[in-house]
């Protein structure tokens, strides 16, 4: 999906503030600021729509309310800026964010979402959001959101960025634990913990591996010990949250 560099807002809008430090509505572009709109319902469009009207050198030349089609149009239109919602009723909205990126769409992206936590925030932020507006609240700012975006600037509440930040720093802590977990596991218990977490029980286990069931039985309680843990679903959930394993 190529960008078109020379329509890139950033260079071709100059948005100053204005005395009470909110930023204009004149028109300061020589052609608008083409906006494509992904809305997962008509409230959603309808208002990102009248808050573009508002802003007279923007201009809205789609709106798509499922990911497959707004992908479509991302290429066939080639929008200098995406609204998008997040919560999307065919493909997660995240999905949608990380294909419009993989496919080459660098241009700003104003996120939509009904959640406001630290995990969501991060994901989003990672993928290169330019705004990120948590709905219904944020639906009232997105105009403003918009504005700030063209002019360069970041439109996600420090609330928001201080609990993506929080939610990095316990990646980072769950990572250096993981490694560190992982690191005293032997491969045979790998083996065990990984059939643990696919449901077999210690006979399965045994028959699969070519072991008793009592042995199956003292690998698994040193990886209790390792783990810290006490049970099946407990060893299952912890090695999951340190990266250790994947559940299917």
């Amino acid at each position: 999906m190529a960008r078109r560099r020379d329509r890139d807002p950033r260079e071709r809008v100059s948005l100053p503030a204005g005395a009470d430090g909110q930023l204009p509505l004149s028109d300061m572009a020589s052609e608008p600021v083409r906006i494509l709109v992904v809305g997962s319902h008509p409230v959603i469009l309808g208002v990102v729509r009248l808050a573009c009207e508002a802003i007279s050198y923007v201009s809205i030349v789609d709106e798509e309310q499922r990911g497959e089609d707004a992908l479509r149009a991302a290429v066939a239109i080639s929008p200098d800026l995406i609204v998008l919602d997040l919560d999307l009723p065919d493909v997660p909205g995240v999905e949608v964010l990380r294909a419009l990126r993989e496919g080459g769409f660098d241009g700003p992206v104003v996120a939509l979402s009904e959640r406001s936590d630290g995990a969501a925030v991060l994901e989003a932020m990672r993928l290169g959001v330019d705004g990120y507006l948590p709905k219904p609240d944020g639906l009232r700012r997105v105009g403003d959101a918009i504005q700030r975006v063209l002019a360069g600037d970041r439109a996600v509440d420090p609330a928001l960025e201080q609990a993506a930040l929080l939610e990095l720093g316990r990646f980072a802590r769950q990572a250096r634990e993981g490694s560190e977990v992982g690191s005293v596991l032997t491969p045979r218990e790998r083996q065990i913990l990984e059939l643990l977490a696919d449901g077999l029980t210690m006979q399965q286990i045994g028959r699969r591996l070519g072991i008793s069931a009592r042995t199956v039985e003292t690998h698994v309680a040193k990886l209790y010990r390792k783990l810290s843990v006490r049970t099946r679903v407990q060893a299952v959930a912890r090695a999951a949250s340190l990266g250790l394993i994947e559940l299917r």
